[in-house]
């Protein structure tokens, strides 16, 4: 078999080991993995212990911003106040097991929970956006056998001689397939891609208040008809794709290809429903609820262990011990505050945020897939590829080997 060498390239591996990358004092590129990863400029190690240090503090910073940190700062000094100055005589040391088990174990299984709910949330949303993208590709490439010829998509019932692409026969003869099925498809693929986002965006339910507080917020109702009005949208357009592969077998294409491709719409419609399933059902909200009440009681049950701290041992209450078991009072607190945050962040796989899906970016990736392989229609599968960073990298290259003649 013959290779041509000018299409094809042979890089050889690099050797284990480390080396020095070359950059700058602060920054570096690795020229060793490739010319897309040398694009990409990052900082040292020394730097990137700073700035990861500083962005740690940052993300527990925003999640300590909220309601719930200020009142159980106020709960946990307030409980250690209120037990030096009325239950003076009442201290000991505490054992901390009640808290692991009360706060510390039920924290860890609903953060555990909502991350693996989260991790599958990912996976069908990376197969509904594959499967979206081989639907479109299927119909606007496949083809089948003509009358005369292989390309029977494009007949268009005029005669060759006179120009066009041959003449159906057979009882396809009446049908043949509109010259713009594929943008057709392409709209309502990016229809769907819209109405998913959309769905996906709306706030989530199975909140307690929902079910509590009906009398004081409608939140509940909105919520429930917001998400059905998005539901309703992508059914609807799901079975357009069925009508679509209706009129490519009205066009002659054979009913094996044409259940392939709606076997794919199937795959769409079992991803589209797996993220519902995702989207309104929670782990449990007991669970969330008994953590959120037993950090802003804890303080009070733990006061004669602050009562604790503050003595000396002669039993005189000291005051710089008593700002130490304030302090280690909030500090406490807070962190458990944090840690029942993050539980709720995840709950919601699809919300804006850090941990969560970028259901945003994630669809503009799924129309951007889709307008590039639209793009691809008109050119041969067997054109050499050239990659965009290897143009500039070869752009760079001779205008330096000019600058050095």
């Amino acid at each position: 078999m013959h290779v041509d060498s000018g299409r094809v390239s042979l890089r050889k591996p690099e050797k284990n080991g480390r080396r020095h990358e070359p950059g700058t004092l602060c920054f570096k590129h690795f020229v060793s993995r490739g010319l897309l990863a040398s694009t990409v400029w990052v900082p040292r190690q020394w730097l990137a212990m700073l700035l990861d240090q500083f962005s740690s503090f940052c993300v527990l910073l925003n999640l300590m911003a909220s309601p719930d940190t200020l009142i159980v700062n106020i709960t946990a000094v307030l409980s250690v106040l209120c037990f030096v100055t009325y239950l003076n005589d009442l201290h000991m040391n505490l054992t901390w097991t009640a808290v692991s088990f009360s706060l510390v174990f039920p924290l860890q299984t609903a953060i555990r929970e909502a991350f693996k709910r989260r991790e599958a949330a990912l996976m069908a949303l990376a197969e509904f956006r594959a499967t979206s993208t081989n639907v479109f590709l299927a119909n606007q490439l496949w083809d089948w056998p003509g009358a005369d010829g292989w390309y029977g998509r494009f007949e268009d019932n005029v005669p060759k001689d006179q120009g066009g692409k041959g003449i159906k026969k057979g009882a396809f003869k009446d049908t043949p397939l509109n010259k713009r099925h594929a943008d057709r498809v392409l709209e309502i693929m990016l229809r769907l891609m819209d109405a998913m986002q959309e769905f996906l965006l709306v706030p989530r339910r199975g909140r307690g208040r929902q079910e509590f507080c009906v009398c004081f917020s409608p939140e509940k109702e909105q919520v429930e008809a917001a998400e059905m009005k998005g539901r309703n949208a992508v059914l609807k357009l799901l079975a357009r794709l069925h009508k679509a592969v209706e009129d490519l077998k009205a066009a002659g294409m054979p009913a094996n290809e044409a259940s392939r491709i709606n076997q794919y719409n199937m795959f769409l419609s079992r991803n589209f429903e797996k993220l519902w399933s995702f989207k309104t059902y929670r782990t449990p909200t007991t669970l969330r609820a008994v953590c959120r009440v037993n950090i802003q009681l804890m303080p009070f049950f733990f006061g004669p262990y602050y009562v604790h701290l503050a003595r000396n041992t002669d039993g005189e209450i000291i005051r710089g011990r008593l700002i130490f078991a304030c302090i280690f009072s909030c500090l406490l607190s807070t962190t458990l505050v944090a840690l029942l945050n993050v539980a709720i962040l995840l709950e919601n796989p699809f919300r804006p945020g850090m941990d969560t899906l970028r259901i945003q970016e994630e669809f503009y990736l799924c129309r951007e897939a889709l307008i590039t392989v639209a793009g691809e229609a008109e050119v041969d599968w067997h054109q050499k590829v050239e990659f965009e960073w290897e143009i500039i990298d070869n752009h760079q290259g001779c205008t330096s080997s000019e600058e050095s003649a």
